[in-house]
């Protein structure tokens, strides 16, 4: 009987690490690493640095063994059961260090990863960078309604269309993806409370400018 923030956390989770590699794959491109159920070849895995300190250290891994043109590929036949935290304040843990890792990542690792897949036309390495460079659903959506306002203040026709446009791909997008694989972890209902899901984690995106995390810290578990 889980709440309807975690229900919401659930579907998030679902889109980021079934929806989305499933589509990359139908593609014929790479995906992240999702720091469990993850096979390596010994030769490969034995010349990357494990001791990062990283705190979204799969995220980083896959960036690294893409330079050597070793790309994660999903596998939707391996299947991995995990459940969140079951206190608040162990998820709260667990969403900040993933998130703050993730934008982190965005800032540092996508430019220059973006730019060294032009310079050697690695088109996998390129579609990592553009996959990476999408921000957590919540801040996705959040990015999207602010640039929607921000539009509708200036009073630019142009700009206002583009950005409508974008906000109706996005929510269409999650649509479809709750269509087809979310019904099972959340009702529409459920679904339609998504937005105010979104702007309860402000002051988590606020204190990644403020007081960023930079350490890993481990959830509590039972």
């Amino acid at each position: 009987n889980p709440s309807l923030k975690a229900s919401v956390a659930a579907f998030a989770w679902l889109v980021k690490n079934k929806v989305r590699p499933l589509g990359l794959k139908a593609l014929g491109l790479p995906c992240q690493l999702m720091g469990t159920g993850m096979a390596f070849m010994w030769q490969d895995i034995a010349q990357m640095n494990l001791a990062s300190g990283h705190i979204v250290e799969d995220m980083k891994l896959g960036i690294d063994l893409a330079r050597m043109n070793k790309p994660p590929i999903f596998l939707p036949e391996a299947l991995v059961t995990s459940f969140f935290p079951p206190s608040e304040e162990a998820t709260s843990t667990q969403r900040m260090r993933w998130e703050h890792g993730h934008l982190s990542v965005i800032m540092k690792e996508a430019p220059r990863l973006m730019f060294e897949a032009i310079k050697t036309k690695n088109i996998q390495m390129l579609s990592l960078a553009f996959d990476l460079m999408i921000p957590p659903l919540a801040a996705l959506s959040l990015l999207c309604i602010v640039i929607f306002m921000l539009c509708f203040v200036a009073a630019s026709k142009p700009l206002l269309l583009l950005a409508g446009v974008l906000l109706i791909i996005l929510m269409s997008a999650i649509l479809f993806a709750w269509l087809f694989f979310g019904r099972a972890l959340i009702s529409f209902k459920q679904l339609c409370f998504a937005p105010i899901y979104a702007l309860a984690k402000i002051p988590l995106y606020i204190k990644f400018f403020v007081s960023r995390q930079v350490d890993w810290v481990r959830s509590k578990r039972n």
